[in-house]
């Protein structure tokens, strides 16, 4: 039983519905002792009030530390972190699901912690083959660290999407509205194309961003509807069962995995999302289609088969392969943690 810190810590389900994290914790416990489980949240403080009493620390989205509260500071006590878990021999995962901020572009801090975190890493975690390809082209010399797992993922969620039915909407696009997904684009691409802009649309998450939430509704097509609603994953289930498809619009070059396409998989959506990342490497599965640009959306709808015996039998595979479990035993082999 191995003795791990995981980062972040999440003490309870704020904001965007994202469960990865406990999931981790919730598969990790099961064989191993999360030191911090029961700890309240101290950001980068965790790191030190938990050193000695750790083997391994596992961390998720650090490169994100200068963006948060006192983030120079938290930056500067992460550094010193590093080069004391060095001095001491403690072991270092980091999971790497994004290639840059999201949010804050190409900017120096971010490069500072990838450089600083490629160097530090004992191994490296990543949900698809653009992670490991990212690491090959810009940091070559630490892609031996390199390991591509897919994301795992939990049970069916909701009862099951009988694509046969009748729908209420063609396309759902859901989660925290944010500027890189290219939500806004993808309208203006509707309203200009004889072939979507009667598409029947339902956009439903939370936008803090009022100035992009108005961009939003100025150029939302007649057949389109927008919901500024936080909804936990069940209720969206029920919103999925209604759709034809589930469509991401993501526009940002730096994702290269996502937890929401894992949820919408075990939603039980038929998927449309961008050629890059994991949508491209799940794309043999009957359940996923990708697109280049925005054009290729319409001939995917028109060419699929709702009686595609295959979409239920490939979601049946995918998630058998890719449990919580089976990830933490990969884990254990890649690090050697018994």
């Amino acid at each position: 039983m191995a003795a791990i810190f995981l980062y972040p810590k999440i003490d309870k389900m704020i904001g965007s519905p994202n469960p990865y994290i406990l999931n981790f914790q919730d598969a990790l416990a099961k064989n191993h002792s999360v030191v911090n489980a029961q700890s309240p949240n101290r950001g980068v403080l965790g790191f030190f009030l938990f050193f000695f009493k750790t083997e391994l620390f596992v961390l998720n989205w650090p490169e994100t530390i200068p963006e948060k509260k006192f983030g120079i500071i938290q930056q500067w006590l992460f550094q010193l972190f590093l080069w004391l878990r060095r001095i001491f021999g403690k072991k270092i995962v980091w999971v790497l699901h994004n290639k840059g901020s999201h949010h804050k572009g190409d900017n120096s801090k971010t490069r500072q912690m990838f450089d600083a975190l490629m160097w530090h890493a004992d191994y490296i975690l990543t949900h698809a083959n653009a992670g490991r390809e990212f690491v090959r082209t810009v940091y070559p010399e630490h892609i031996s660290k390199v390991h591509v797992v897919p994301h795992p993922v939990s049970g069916l969620l909701g009862f099951g999407n009988d694509q046969t039915r009748e729908k209420s909407y063609d396309l759902l696009i859901w989660g925290s509205v944010f500027r890189y997904k290219g939500i806004d684009k993808f309208l203006k691409f509707c309203n200009s194309s004889p072939e979507m802009k009667n598409v029947r649309i339902l956009i439903l998450g939370r936008c803090k961003d009022q100035d992009y939430k108005r961009d939003i509704m100025s150029i939302l097509p007649d057949s389109a509807e927008f919901k500024d609603e936080l909804l936990s994953l069940e209720d969206i289930a029920a919103y999925t069962m209604q759709s034809r498809f589930t469509l991401f619009t993501y526009d940002s070059k730096t994702v290269i995995s996502s937890g929401s396409l894992i949820d919408a998989i075990r939603m039980g959506a038929v998927v449309i999302g961008p050629d890059h990342g994991a949508f491209s490497d799940l794309k043999g599965y009957a359940f996923m289609h990708t697109f280049r640009d925005f054009d290729d959306i319409g001939q995917i709808m028109k060419d699929f088969k709702e009686n595609d015996q295959m979409l239920e039998s490939d979601r049946s595979r995918f998630m058998r392969e890719n449990t919580w479990e089976k990830f933490v035993e990969k884990l254990e082999r890649i690090t050697a943690i018994k």
